[in-house]
């Protein structure tokens, strides 16, 4: 049975704090997931590069240590959405910061291979701690008017601060090239000044409180559009953990060091884009914005290998112009879809707000960060098969396949959702009870 108090009742849909008050708890919020985000992408850095390798130990043991975090982060979400639900957002955001900040402190205080690895082990428990009780705080502050325009704007900082922390790993790794436990301290304090700035300022918006529940009884409990939505993410996620897997495709055709503004010039498209289609979503619709991003992300899977080839050849030209030449109209239409294709997220994760129950959004946000870990691991599992069988070209026709049908039983599955839903209005405004 859900307990109410007045503030939850005046809270439900983001409407009982002022805008004031909600723009600055928000922009709060998308600091901290910026300033996180940062450390998490120069962790990424300083645990791969090399010589020296931060990790010495065997490429087996290192790809196990790497994995800890995903795997951990996927099976933690589901009773971190859960424990969100019952004992508040704020508690579990400055929860999964505190822990994230003394296990980063720890990596760089040791050089035990059990140790770093345990550490980054539970660093997956933080990091699901601090996405799904964002994701759910954003959710209670917004309403379906402008929570499109309020997962983008997360969006935005989860990719500027991955971006902003490659650029910054980078440097530190050449800084502290012969100390770089000295680079993990200075994350620490990133992180630990992100869990300072939370606690000062951060207040626990209101919303719906719910009792105690087995994750039986809470997931079973989310509506049906909120399940139709899931073969949709999980290709997406999937998708994504190709996406990751390409400089392992691409062996020594390429080099990160000279991709690099192309992949920040990715990212701010990607952010950018987030925000836009997601005010868009507000404007037009949830379903027809997530159509432009399945149009847009469909299309540049199809036409990827094409110019991944040509961008591999134009990253050995000096010249710019030349450069720009060689990768000709296929780059420009490539950039149009890749841009249609951020229209996917933002609308997304706002539909899930939308549409779970105000005593569930916690639980809901943490399916999803679920879906999105374990599609980024069997991603990087197909990727890798796939492209010892045919290289880049079949990893990605295998993704426009795999995409293309969950996108299509995501459709069938909304439309039985809104048959059913009209079923069910006619069956009331008629008197009758829906069977």
């Amino acid at each position: 049975m859900n307990l109410l108090d007045q503030s939850s009742l005046q809270g439900v849909g983001g409407k009982g704090l002022s805008w004031v008050a909600k723009l600055g708890t928000l922009s709060l919020l998308y600091v901290a997931v910026f300033l996180t985000r940062i450390g998490f992408g120069t962790m990424i850095i300083l645990f791969l590069a090399g010589p020296p390798y931060y990790i010495e130990a065997s490429a087996t043991i290192v790809g196990f240590i790497l994995a800890l975090y995903p795997i951990v982060e996927a099976f933690s979400a589901l009773p971190v959405g859960a424990y969100i639900d019952r004992k508040g957002r704020r508690r579990a955001f400055v929860l999964g910061l505190a822990l994230i900040s003394g296990l980063t402190l720890l990596v760089g205080l040791t050089r035990n291979v059990f140790v770093i690895g345990s550490a980054h082990g539970l660093m997956g428990l933080s990091a699901a701690m601090v996405t799904v009780s964002s994701l759910t705080m954003i959710t209670d502050l917004t309403v379906v008017e402008n929570r499109g325009t309020g997962m983008g704007a997360f969006d935005l900082s989860n990719l500027t601060g991955y971006g902003v922390g490659i650029i910054f790993g980078t440097f530190l790794f050449s800084v502290f090239r012969a100390e770089l436990g000295l680079a993990f301290i200075i994350v620490s304090g990133l992180f630990a000044a992100a869990t300072f700035l939370i606690m000062l300022l951060l207040r626990e918006p209101p919303h719906v409180k719910v009792g105690r529940k087995t994750l039986r009884e809470t997931f079973t409990g989310l509506s049906g559009e909120v399940v139709a939505i899931l073969p949709l993410w999980l290709s997406v996620t999937i998708i994504l953990g190709f996406y990751l897997f390409l400089p392992r495709i691409g062996g020594q055709q390429f080099d990160i060091s000279k991709s690099g503004p192309l992949l920040i010039v990715g990212l701010v498209v990607l952010g950018a884009g987030a925000v836009l289609f997601g005010r868009l979503s507000d404007k037009i619709g949830r379903h027809k914005t997530m159509l432009i991003g399945v149009i847009g992300e469909l299309g540049f899977l199809v036409i990827f290998p094409e110019f991944y080839g040509q961008l591999i050849r134009a990253q050995n030209e000096k010249d710019i112009l030349v450069a720009i030449n060689i990768v000709g109209p296929i780059g420009i239409f490539a950039g149009i879809l890749f841009f249609f294709g951020t229209a996917l997220v933002p609308s997304m994760l706002a539909f899930v707000g939308d549409k779970a129950s105000h005593d569930l959004r916690g639980s809901a946000m943490g399916l999803y960060s679920f879906m999105l870990s374990i599609g980024m691991a069997v991603g990087t599992i197909l990727a890798g098969i796939f492209a010892d069988v045919g290289g880049v070209q079949a990893v990605f026709f295998l993704g426009a396949a795999i995409f293309s049908g969950m996108s299509l039983t995501t459709g069938l599955l909304l439309r039985k959702q809104g048959q059913l839903a009209s079923e069910a209005k006619r069956l009331t405004d008629t008197g009758q009870k829906p069977l």
